[in-house]
C-alpha cells in the first residue's frame, strides 16, 4: 500500500521514487526544517519484527556518524514505538548509476578506475570506521546532477537474517553478480567482501560487461566461487596491464589475499591515476558527467602525452618490460602514433643490441672461466709438487679480444702428489709472560670486521600468474593459495620460478627463471602449462564427418580416438578459448556451432541436447 501523502513523524511522504525487495523509497517533507528528504521505508512483514527493527536502528546509527562528500547523509530513523520502520536521508537530485550506465559507458577505462576511486574512497571511511556495506552495485550509487557520486544504503543487507535473504522474494538480497564468495557461503563479511564487489564493479565498468555471468542465479553464484573470469584485456585492448592487476588483486577467491579495505583500493588507483596526470579526479568526473563525448576528446590527448613521457624515462632507466606495456598503452589508446611507434622500434633495437652483447659477454666469461679453471689446475698441481711459494704473473687482457676455450690447449697429464699435512699454526706464549707470539703466516683478525659475512640484500620481485596459480621458487613448497599476483622478496642472483595448477594444468608445472638484479624492476609473467582437452561427439551418426580447424575424423572415430584441443597462447590468460566445429553427412550440414572450451576438461557435443 502507497504512504503518498500520508504523515511519518514529521516527515510528510509527497511521492514514491522507487522500491525493492526490502523497502520503499519516497520523496519526504521534513515539515521542521523545511526540506526535501528521501524516506526508505521498510516492508511491513519486516518492519513487523523486533529483531529487524534492532538491526534497522543499530545500522542507521552506525551510518549516521559517517561524513564523507561521497556518503549519503542519515539524517533521522524511525523509534521503537513508530508504527513503519524507515530511515531518513539527504534527497539527491539524479539518477542512479546503473540509470547513467544504461545511457553511456564509462570509458576509456581510466575513468571507470576515477569512479570507482570515488566509491573507494567513500568505503575506505567507512571501513576505518567498522561499517561494512555488504551490498555494493550500481544501483546503490546515486550520481548527482553535479557529478558527485554518492554511495547509499549502507548495512541494508544486514538487517535481514540469512535464511530471510535466501527466501525473500524467491532470491538472494543483494546483486548475486557483485557477491563475495564469503557472502554466499554464509560466512560473516568483513571489509574484504566489499573490496571485491567493487572489483566485480571496476571490471563492469572498463569493459562494459559482468566478471562473472551466467543464465541463472544459481550458475552465476558457481562462477563467483570458482572466480573464473576472463582477462579483461582480452575484452577491451584499452585495459592496462596496472589496471588489470588491480583487478586481479580485488578478485581473490580468499578474503585474506584480496587487498584488505577500501582504503588500499583507493591509494592504488589513486597512484595509477596520477601516473597519468589525473591527480583531481573530484574535478575530472563531473567534467566527465556533463558532456562525456567530449570530455573522451580532451582526455586521450592528456593520457597518451603522459604516457610517452613516462615511456621515455623507462627507456633511459633501461626498464624495457614496463616501457613496452606503457608504449602499449599509448597504441591502443591511438594506434597511429607515430612517436610511441618510433619509440617502439628503438626499444626493440636496444634489446636486440642487448641480446647480441649479452651472448657474446657471455661466450667471454664462459672462455675466460674455462682459462682461469686450467691454469689453476695446472699451477695448483706445481704448487703441490713443489716446496717454494708460487706467485702467477699477473694477465691482462686487451678489452676487444673474445676469448675462445679451444685456444688454450688442455694441460699435459699430471700425477697429482698430496703435500705432507701440517699441523695448524699455534700461538705461542713467551714464558716471561709478553705478548703471545703471532705465528709466521697467519694474519691477524681485524676486530672491527665481522667475522660472519653481512646478510645479503633482498630485492622486491613481482610474479605475474596469468590466469592464476601456485607458486614454487627454486625448488622450495609452492604456495598455499592459487594466486594471479606475488610479490616477493628475494636475495640477488638467478632463481627459478615454477607455476602449476591442479585441475587444469599439467602436472610438472612450467619453470622460468629471471636474473634479479638490485634496483631494477624485476617482474617477471609466468603461464602455467594448461594441458589439452578432448572432445568427442554423441547423437550422431557414427559415418558422419566432424571437422575441428584443420583435423577431420568421423563421429565413430572421434569417440575412439578424441580431438585433442591444445589451448592457444591468447587463450592461457583465461584457460579456456573458443572452438568452432562442424558435423555433416553426405555433404549435409547436420550440425555447426563455436563453444568455449576449458583447459584440461573433456567435453561431449551432444545433439540431443541442443
Amino acid at each position: 500500500m502507497s504512504l503518498v501523502g500520508r504523515q511519518i513523524g514529521r516527515y510528510r511522504i509527497l511521492e514514491q521514487l522507487g522500491q525493492g525487495g526490502m523497502s520503499v523509497v519516497y520523496k519526504g517533507l521534513d515539515t521542521a526544517l523545511d526540506r526535501e528528504v528521501a524516506v526508505k521505508v521498510l516492508h511491513p512483514h519486516l518492519a513487523g519484527r523486533d529483531e529487524s527493527r534492532k538491526r534497522l536502528a543499530r545500522e542507521a546509527k552506525a551510518v549516521a556518524r559517517l561524513h564523507h562528500p561521497n556518503i549519503l547523509e542519515v539524517f533521522d530513523f524511525a523509534g521503537a514505538d513508530d508504527q513503519d520502520a524507515y530511515i531518513v536521508t539527504e534527497y539527491i537530485r539524479g539518477k542512479t548509476l546503473r540509470q547513467f550506465l544504461s545511457e553511456e559507458s564509462l570509458d576509456p577505462p581510466e575513468v571507470a578506475a576515477m569512479v570507482v576511486h570515488e566509491i573507494a574512497s567513500a568505503l575506505g571511511h567507512a571501513h576505518d570506521s567498522g561499517v561494512i556495506h555488504r551490498d555494493l552495485k550500481p544501483e546503490n550509487v546515486m550520481l548527482r546532477d553535479d557529478g558527485v557520486l554518492k554511495l547509499m544504503d549502507f548495512g541494508i543487507a544486514k538487517i535481514l537474517d540469512r535464511d530471510e535473504k535466501m527466501t525473500m522474494t524467491g532470491a538472494l538480497v543483494g546483486s548475486p553478480a557483485h557477491m563475495a564468495p564469503e557472502i554466499i557461503e554464509g560466512e560473516e563479511a568483513g571489509p574484504e567482501a566489499d573490496v571485491f564487489s567493487l572489483g566485480t564493479m571496476l571490471y563492469m565498468f572498463a569493459t562494459g560487461r559482468l566478471p562473472f555471468t551466467a543464465a541463472n542465479t544459481t550458475a552465476t553464484l558457481k562462477k563467483i566461487l570458482d572466480c573464473a573470469y576472463e582477462d579483461p584485456r582480452q575484452v577491451v585492448p584499452t585495459v592496462s596491464d596496472e589496471l588489470a592487476d588491480i583487478i586481479a588483486m580485488c578478485l581473490v577467491r580468499q578474503p585474506s589475499q584480496r587487498l584488505t579495505n577500501a582504503g588500499k583500493l583507493k591509494d592504488k588507483l589513486a597512484t595509477y591515476l596520477a601516473d597519468l596526470g589525473l591527480t583531481r579526479v573530484h574535478e575530472e568526473l563531473p567534467r566527465f558527467f556533463s558532456n562525456p563525448g567530449q570530455y573522451r576528446k580532451e582526455l586521450t590527448p592528456r593520457m597518451t602525452t603522459a604516457l610517452l613521457k613516462r615511456s621515455e624515462q623507462l627507456i633511459a632507466d633501461k626498464r624495457s618490460a614496463k616501457a613496452l606495456a606503457s608504449l602499449n598503452h599509448v597504441l591502443a589508446l591511438d594506434p597511429g602514433n607515430t612517436l610511441a611507434l618510433g619509440l617502439l622500434t628503438q626499444l626493440k633495437a636496444s634489446k636486440a643490441k642487448a641480446q647480441r652483447q649479452g651472448r657474446l659477454m657471455r661466450g667471454a666469461f664462459a672462455a675466460g672461466t674455462a682459462f682461469v679453471v686450467a691454469m689453476g689446475v695446472w699451477k695448483g698441481v706445481a704448487v703441490a709438487r713443489e716446496v717454494q711459494d708460487f706467485h702467477p704473473p699477473l694477465v691482462r687482457l686487451p678489452t676487444d679480444v673474445v676469448l675462445a676455450a679451444s685456444v688454450f690447449p688442455p694441460p699435459p697429464p699430471v700425477k697429482v702428489e698430496l703435500p705432507v699435512p701440517v699441523d695448524p699454526p699455534r700461538v705461542v706464549i713467551d714464558p716471561k709472560g709478553l705478548e703471545p707470539i703471532k705465528p709466521v703466516g697467519v694474519k691477524p683478525v681485524d676486530p672491527k670486521k665481522p667475522l660472519l659475512p653481512a646478510a645479503q640484500e633482498l630485492v622486491k620481485v613481482t610474479v605475474k600468474v596469468r590466469p592464476f596459480g601456485y607458486l614454487s621458487v627454486d625448488g622450495a613448497a609452492r604456495t598455499r593459495d592459487q594466486l594471479t599476483l606475488f610479490e616477493l622478496n628475494l636475495p640477488a642472483g638467478r632463481h627459478t620460478f615454477t607455476v602449476s595448477c591442479e585441475e587444469h594444468c599439467e602436472p610438472a608445472g612450467r619453470s622460468t627463471q629471471l636474473e634479479v638484479q638490485p634496483g631494477r624492476s624485476n617482474e617477471i609473467w609466468v603461464n602455467p602449462p594448461l594441458k589439452p582437452s578432448l572432445v568427442t561427439f554423441e547423437g550422431f551418426p557414427d559415418d558422419a564427418t566432424v571437422r575441428i580447424g584443420a583435423e577431420q575424423r568421423t563421429v565413430g572415430q572421434a569417440r575412439a580416438r578424441p580431438f585433442r584441443i591444445e589451448t592457444p597462447p591468447e587463450g592461457s590468460a583465461q584457460q579456456r578459448h573458443l572452438v568452432t566445429y562442424e558435423v555433416t553427412q553426405d555433404g549435409q550440414l547436420l550440425q555447426g556451432d563455436t563453444l568455449p572450451i576449458i583447459a584440461g576438461k573433456a567435453q561431449v557435443i551432444d545433439r540431443k541436447a541442443r
